[in-house]
């Protein structure tokens, strides 16, 4: 029950952006579509949720753009291109995931367990750019915390 219920809220929010720009400018799916060049259809299942934005063609974000005379950026779905990006760093293995409140979560996989080391709302413009570096530091501060608690627990005394 639950995944319907957040897949017919997905199916509300799908193409906001877009949906904004549209209610703004006061024009129907037709008259966007003659206006612009895009078929009509298209404009019409973005305008009804029944195509995602983020996977048009560019030509196309980019007629809107210049239509609605913003960024692409400002009429795609802010959704975080980290989404299912993995690899191996220091011999852990990752997975960025989305969790259920539209973030991106940091999964990691230890002895076995799976463990979540960060979470946040990674905008795709720029942190798409610097995630290796961020998904690599994000490794190393969790490998030096469990190096520290690996230290046996002694007390260091020093003389004067």
């Amino acid at each position: 029950m639950e995944d319907t219920a957040k897949n017919t809220n997905f199916q509300k929010n799908l193409n906001g952006n877009f949906l904004c720009h549209m209610k703004t400018c006061k024009k129907t799916a037709y008259q966007i579509s003659k206006e612009t060049g895009i078929p009509y259809t298209t404009i019409s299942e973005l305008a009804n949720g029944k195509i995602n934005i983020n996977k048009c063609a560019a030509d196309t974000v980019f007629r809107l753009s210049l239509y609605f005379q913003c960024s692409m950026d400002e009429i795609l779905n802010q959704v975080s291109l980290l989404t299912n990006v993995s690899g191996i760093y220091r011999n852990v293995k990752y997975q960025w995931k989305p969790s259920r409140d539209d973030l991106v979560e940091l999964h990691i996989w230890d002895c076995g367990e799976e463990r979540v080391l960060d979470k946040g709302n990674y905008s795709q413009a720029y942190f798409y750019k610097v995630y290796g570096d961020m998904t690599k530091r994000i490794i190393d501060g969790y490998i030096e915390e469990k190096e520290v608690e690996a230290l046996p627990n002694e007390s260091v005394f020093f003389h004067a």
